[in-house]
């Protein structure tokens, strides 16, 4: 396996410069990662897409953090490839994996506090 690819739970990613995401152009996974000096990976987002392109770039709302903490890699496995689960190459090397994933700010829905409510809350 080249040192351009990862490989995380069986699944083989091809690693792409961070701001590359614009250009792959089709179904799949991607990640938001930094490769670490040790060769190892920290994944910031990993998520499911119908267009890469229109997903993995400054819009996303985990971009921010992952660039914060250093990405400087997208990770891209392309739906329809012809790989499966669990089947990679048998010199296949599967460097340390990190998770500093983005969480979504708590959610507000059932929330019924008016604003002046929370105001006194917070006092």
């Amino acid at each position: 396996m080249s040192d351009d690819s990862v490989v995380i739970d069986g699944v083989r990613f091809m690693s792409l410069y961070h701001h590359d995401g614009r250009f792959v152009r089709g179904a799949g996974l991607f990640a938001f990662a930094r490769r670490d000096p040790d060769g190892g990976r920290t994944i910031f987002c990993l998520e499911l897409a119908q267009d890469i392109s229109r997903k993995a770039g400054c819009g996303h709302v985990a971009w921010a953090h992952a660039v914060s903490h250093g990405m400087n890699e997208l990770l891209v496995h392309l739906a329809g490839s012809q790989q499966t689960p669990g089947e990679v190459e048998a010199d296949a090397t599967f460097p340390p994996l990190r998770y500093a994933l983005f969480e979504d700010a708590p959610s507000t829905v059932g929330d019924t506090a008016s604003p002046a409510d929370k105001a006194d809350q917070a006092a």
